[in-house]
């Protein structure tokens, strides 16, 4: 029979206590935390899956960000596109006072000068800046995109014909930004068709402000065309938004699922550790509260 000695029964004593000291303290740990994983020694496996969704999360965040900062640069955009439709449609209904044959010289000079004042609108819409950046100018967003010239007679495109994209999903990108030239001096030179009808009310020609009747159209129809196709890809880029934060709400929750305590089992197994361990210290205390002192007399 193997003998057991006061030490033996007090290390095991001892030994037990700290055990369940151990686990109390566990538990104490996940209610104050919150979590039932605290390092990744506490269950590699499921640390390691909350891992991998934490990285799906960051980089659905990332994309997030991506795409909240192009809306609102494309907001920007297709408000400068809304000014320049409505800017179009008063040239229009000037250029057809213009046309009118009861219009006489200086009749057409104050409708040119109405014109002309359109054109410096036009041009102050192509060169709007969002966030400290030209919408209108390429990749040279710090570089104004459209200059008139002194004599007022031509508007030069000054920036780059580059576009940059942002990535919005892991497969997906999306154009933040549009190069000015193509977009008012590539299919249509819009501003060359202002000047033309400026120049034409300006001499009192009737005939070729009719002739432009069809190019303001064009540039009116083209400016509508490129309004429509930037709400379009705004509504692309908010239902992309919605995705991306739904996707990151069920990410949440399985990471909430790996990795969260069920507090009331922790609180019910902290009980019952504080249990054992009342218990353990009482049979403790009674075991080996004899010792060979209390023998000599």
């Amino acid at each position: 029979m193997e003998r057991v000695t006061n030490v033996v029964l007090s290390n095991t004593v001892l030994a037990n206590n700290q055990r369940t000291l151990a686990r109390m303290a566990d538990y104490q740990e996940q209610l104050a935390s919150g979590k039932r994983i605290n390092r990744v020694s506490d269950d590699p496996v499921a640390a390691k899956i909350a891992m991998r969704y934490r990285a799906e999360d960051q980089q659905a965040a990332k994309h997030l960000d991506n795409v909240g900062k192009a809306i609102s640069f494309q907001n920007a955009t297709d408000s400068a596109l809304g000014e320049m439709a409505t800017t179009m449609d008063e040239v229009k209904s000037l250029a057809v006072q213009g046309a009118n044959g009861t219009q006489d010289a200086a009749s057409r000079r104050a409708l040119a000068a109405a014109v002309d004042s359109q054109l410096t609108r036009l041009v102050d819409i192509a060169n709007t800046v969002h966030d400290g950046r030209y919408i209108f100018s390429g990749t040279a967003v710090l570089t104004k995109p459209f200059i008139m010239a002194e004599d007022r007679s031509a508007v030069a495109y000054q920036g780059d014909l580059d576009t940059f994209e942002v990535s919005v999903s892991q497969a997906a990108t999306a154009t933040v930004n549009e190069n000015g030239f193509a977009l008012f001096q590539g299919e249509v030179d819009i501003f060359r068709t202002l000047t033309d009808l400026r120049d034409a009310l300006a001499d009192n020609d009737p005939a070729t402000v009719a002739d432009l009747m069809g190019s303001i159209d064009t540039a009116a129809n083209h400016i509508n065309d490129l309004h429509g196709a930037m709400g379009g890809r705004l509504q692309r880029l908010e239902l992309t938004r919605n995705q991306l934060e739904n996707s990151r709400l069920y990410v949440g929750e399985l990471i909430s699922d790996a990795e969260d305590a069920d507090l009331p089992d922790v609180i019910a197994k902290m009980q019952l550790t504080q249990t054992a361990l009342e218990a353990g210290l009482q049979s403790g205390a009674r075991v080996i509260q004899q010792t060979l002192l209390d023998f000599l007399r």
